[in-house]
């Protein structure tokens, strides 16, 4: 039955092509609309490789340090003793890891011409908070963490770059005129994810600057780390949070004249979904009052486009269903045949629609993300996603078909037949 119902709708597609162009491409604009404001956030958001546990992930970004009896303070990032004094020792978490990138020169010994390269300044911990892909060789290990060994990552594209290569594990290279070891090659991480993306990783033990804090100022807490801490669950947020803030507090008694604070920190990927950058607490009702409203048009306009243009060409079709009733078909074959070419409708719309709102991302990436940003194919792909912005579709146009079928199937025949309300 449901075979023919396709059949009649694939001929009807057919005969009556503008209508029908018009339909399909009122639902492909409209589910390339929605899909591209969800996409927009999915890539900046959600989870892909190589930050697969973003939200079971809290951030600590902002730090503070100030005098106890003086006024002012330091805001910006933390340094290495807080680091490894409070947030190492945490018992609840998975692991902690701590992150400071920079911009190096870099080249191949020999050369006088050198090129900057981000440069990602880390620990062991790193590699198990984030699940990069290894081409080649391994992560630099503890004991070359611990002895402040020459060792780095390079990712594929840098590596391409710098050796002409990617089977590069074992060379050496420069960065900031001192040798590196190449100990493990990845493939290419997006600036999309920025807590794990760089160029090239590295011990932070062979930097001396991070490494020598300015101990006379704030007692060496303020520095040029971040930190990100993987909770084995989001349930744990909140105790991982208080740990924190009495590890802080222990830390605290042992300084003599500062006082340190991670402010609003550490804060959850949805808390940077909705601007939050650790400095001050997420206020849910101004995002919604500032960011809120601009989303809600951006779903609801195509979803009343949907239901305009489905409206507009049934009220076409009352005299046809008003023949079909002349001609003895029943209530339910009527609503199901209507139904079924909707679905027809929707279904090529919504393919249409996917590729659509793909091309419209990369062509307005500069204007809604980065133009450095790279795509990745776990980055875009999320089935779930299209499910979601096409069932929401096929809603709309189930309400706009579905309700007046209904209405129609019922009317009396020569009400249909002179397409009267």
């Amino acid at each position: 039955m449901y075979k023919l119902y396709i059949k009649q709708a694939w001929i009807i597609l057919k005969e009556n092509r503008i209508i029908s162009s018009l339909s399909i491409a009122g639902t492909a604009l409209s589910i390339a609309a929605i899909m591209l404001v969800i996409l927009v956030y999915q890539v900046i958001y959600a989870d892909y490789a190589p930050e697969n546990h973003r939200f079971r992930t809290l951030y600590v970004d902002a730090f503070q340090a100030g005098s106890k009896t003086e006024q002012g303070s330091n805001r910006g990032q933390m340094g290495v003793r807080v680091l490894r004094e409070c947030l190492y020792d945490l018992k609840i978490p998975e692991a902690v890891t701590g992150i400071s990138m920079m911009q190096m020169p870099v080249n191949l010994p020999g050369q006088k011409i050198v090129d900057k390269y981000p440069v990602k300044y880390t620990d062991t911990a790193f590699w198990k908070v984030f699940d990069f892909d290894f081409i080649s060789g391994a992560p630099f290990t503890a004991s070359d963490f611990d002895s402040g060994i020459h060792r780095a990552v390079m990712s594929e594209s840098a590596a391409r770059k710098v050796f002409g290569a990617a089977d590069v594990v074992g060379r050496t290279f420069r960065i900031n005129f001192e040798d590196y070891t190449v100990c493990g090659v990845v493939k290419d991480v997006s600036m999309a994810a920025s807590s794990a993306y760089a160029k090239i990783w590295m011990p932070y033990t062979v930097n001396k600057a991070l490494m020598e804090a300015n101990v006379g100022y704030y007692e060496a807490t303020t520095g040029a780390f971040t930190a990100c801490i993987l909770a084995r669950s989001s349930a744990d947020f909140s105790a991982i949070r208080n740990e924190a803030q009495r590890a802080l507090a222990r830390f605290n008694t042992t300084l003599k004249n500062t006082k340190t604070d991670f402010l609003a920190g550490p804060i959850t990927q949805m808390d940077k979904l909705m601007g939050g950058n650790g400095f001050y607490p997420v206020k849910t009702a101004e995002f919604i009052a500032s960011r809120g409203g601009l989303i809600l048009f951006l779903l609801v306009l195509p979803a009343l486009n949907i239901v305009g243009i489905t409206l507009t060409q049934f009220r076409k079709r009352r005299s046809e269903i008003g023949v079909r009733k002349a001609f003895g078909a029943p209530f339910r074959v009527i609503v199901e045949q209507v139904l079924v070419e909707n679905m027809l409708y929707s279904l090529i719309g919504g393919v249409i629609g996917l590729f659509l709102s793909y091309g419209l991302l990369s062509l307005c990436k500069d204007l809604l993300i980065s133009n450095d940003v790279e795509f990745t194919t776990g980055m875009l792909l999320k089935p779930g996603t299209f499910l979601l912005a096409f069932l929401f579709t096929f809603l709309m146009n189930l309400i706009s078909v579905g309700i007046p079928a209904i209405r129609s199937a019922r009317m009396p025949i020569v009400t249909s037949l002179n397409d009267v309300d």
